[in-house]
């Protein structure tokens, strides 16, 4: 099928990760100047914290070593409307958006963001690249998300008793692209993002955000894992890999009546 006229993705995700680059913030003159004039002139730093457990037992059977807390820094350009933005770590890049169009104009904004890092950085190595999608099922006033959903990915909330909290589904499976994870989560009131995401939930595009009621939402992870020379073809091969098994997942989970809602 060519690309829907009322596509249900709501935001989507693509990342590549690399060889570590610890001195990164000292080349962020060079790189923020090409963004700003290749349509991300939004820049800002983003610093959290994080807990870091030891994996080791202590030493001497002395006390447990306690927690450390470490700083991680986030590098965003975003476009002007803040819709779609870049993130950049000592070890990876990612592309988000809440306006996504086809997978060809996505891709192609990542390869050439991730270009500008690498003429810079001159990367040596990719280790993971990864792509998930998040697609809204909103049913239209009168019908139920059973009509939208295969029987298999609903669960059991047709069948109980009482008030619907939510219904997870998730299938793990290895593929020849890499590993697929599919989940479905079926639950009332507005559309949203799991916690790690929370802050990107306010630019959903109003169409979503606007709906209330009993819905359901796709959240369809893809990635690789292995390392290899950095080679921008490669990397376009293993998005069109994965996005081969995104595709594949999300045709297996809906229904025909659902497709046509949104051709």
């Amino acid at each position: 099928m060519g690309k829907m006229t009322n596509a249900p993705v709501y935001f989507t995700i693509v990342q590549v990760q690399f060889n570590p680059v610890l001195d990164i913030e000292s080349y962020v003159p060079s790189i923020q100047e090409k963004m700003r004039t290749s349509g991300f002139p939004d820049y800002r730093r983003e610093n959290t914290q994080q807990l870091v457990f030891a994996l080791t037992p202590a030493a001497d059977g002395g006390s447990p070593t306690s927690p450390a807390v470490t700083l991680r820094t986030k590098l965003v350009f975003g476009n002007i409307d803040k819709t779609t933005e870049f993130t950049l770590e000592s070890n990876s890049m990612s592309l988000l958006t809440t306006a996504y169009d086809t997978s060809e104009t996505f891709f192609k904004t990542f390869i050439d963001g991730l270009g500008i890092v690498n003429d810079v950085l001159r990367l040596e190595f990719i280790e993971r690249v990864g792509l998930r999608y998040f697609d809204a099922i909103m049913p239209k006033q009168g019908e139920l998300i059973s009509e939208y959903l295969i029987p298999e990915v609903t669960g059991l909330y047709q069948k109980l008793d009482g008030n619907l909290v939510h219904s997870f589904f998730e299938t793990l499976t290895v593929t020849g692209g890499g590993q697929l994870t599919s989940r479905v989560v079926v639950q009332d009131g507005n559309v949203g993002l799991p916690p790690e995401m929370i802050n990107y939930t306010k630019r959903i595009n109003s169409k979503f955000t606007q709906f209330s009621g009993r819905h359901a939402v796709l959240d369809t992870d893809a990635y690789n894992v292995g390392r290899d020379k950095f080679n921008m073809e490669k990397i376009v091969e293993k998005l069109h890999a994965l996005h081969d098994e995104v595709r594949k997942s999300f045709y297996a989970t809906v229904t025909e009546h659902a497709l046509s809602v949104w051709k």
